[in-house]
């Protein structure tokens, strides 16, 4: 009997050679669509996707993409840049020459500052590419990232006022009025439209921070998804992932206050109600879900999966498992 040969592996010189490639692609498509190739090209690494599977994905993702804008970069003006996306080639030089100056980590740290008050940026999709950047330890894609998020930094409203714990804040948020929204409208124009609801500056900075915030927003997410399979609570919990990615990096150790307030203006968005429990469904091991994850054509779930395998890892609860299996069809 023939035994069929295992599939080679992807390795990490081939996502560094298609990651090269991919910088000549724009960060954008179709006006203010993410680029998530070299999010998902990373993370099939992680998940042992084959050298063929990578490859295809590459091929087929890139059938919708669009050429970098070749325009000579003008230097960077904070004041007048951040949160501009046509000013994503001049943010993506500065960042280039801060990585080439001070080497990456210091270049993130540097970063972080300016970018976490907008963490929400472009569907938290700035924060999101430079979290895989940062695992994929390639310094063109972490400028690409990083370039990304400053040219779509969007801030929100926020006051100071007597912490909440998480029941409290939810309970708050969820009690706003909701905007209306124009069918067809963005997660970030949603997030825009709530961020600027009558009493959101007063409750959405309110979020009582300690060590297990983090997590606990991340779990949030994971049993919301798990209730609902809303597309904006999915792209919380992959933030959630990134965030914990550039922990090292945070200005200090508590989790920066633009997070938390981002993932208020993405729940009020999503319009999911909040989920704190699991239904009873059995659910299916890692590897028969990684694997199945890894056959995906859609990124946002190769993504979502990855994001929930590395959460696991760290904070144990069949939450994440819950999650993946509600994105992936038995």
């Amino acid at each position: 009997m023939l035994m069929t040969p295992a599939a080679a592996p992807a390795t990490p010189a081939q996502l560094h050679h298609l990651l090269e490639a991919g910088q000549a692609w724009s960060a954008t498509y179709r006006g203010r669509m993410s680029n998530h190739l070299p999010m998902a090209q990373q993370a099939l690494l992680d998940l042992g996707a084959s050298a063929e599977r990578l490859q295809a994905f590459t091929e087929a993702e890139e059938t919708h993409l669009e050429p970098r804008d070749p325009a000579r970069p003008s230097p960077v003006d904070v004041a007048r840049d951040l949160g501009r996306p046509d000013s994503d080639v001049a943010w993506r030089a500065h960042f280039a020459g801060r990585i080439t100056k001070l080497g990456s980590p210091a270049a993130l740290r540097e970063a972080l500052p300016l970018l976490l008050p907008g963490a929400g940026a472009i569907a938290f999709h700035g924060l999101i590419r430079t979290g895989h950047a940062v695992l994929a330890g390639h310094d063109g894609e972490l400028a690409a990232g990083l370039a990304h998020w400053a040219s779509n930094a969007m801030a929100l409203p926020t006051a100071d006022g007597a912490p909440l714990a998480l029941a409290d804040w939810l309970r708050a948020l969820t009690s706003l009025p909701r905007p209306a929204y124009p069918a067809g409208s963005f997660i970030s124009d949603r997030m825009q439209a709530a961020g600027g609801t009558a009493g959101f500056a007063s409750i959405a900075g309110r979020l009582q921070h300690g060590p297990g915030t983090l997590r606990d927003l991340a779990l949030l997410a994971a049993r919301t998804y798990a209730a609902t399979g809303n597309f904006t609570v999915l792209h919380l919990l992959t933030a959630c992932h990134a965030m914990t990615v550039l922990q090292p990096a945070w200005p200090s150790p508590e989790l920066p206050r633009g997070f938390s307030v981002a993932a208020a203006a993405g729940l009020l968005a999503s319009g999911a109600a909040p989920s704190y429990g699991l239904d009873e469904l059995p659910c299916r091991p890692w590897p028969v879900l990684i694997t199945a994850a890894c056959e995906q054509d859609d990124a946002h779930v190769i993504k979502l999966t990855h994001a929930a395998w590395r959460l696991d890892r760290r904070w144990p609860d069949p939450a994440w498992r819950r999650a993946v299996q509600r994105a992936i069809p038995v």
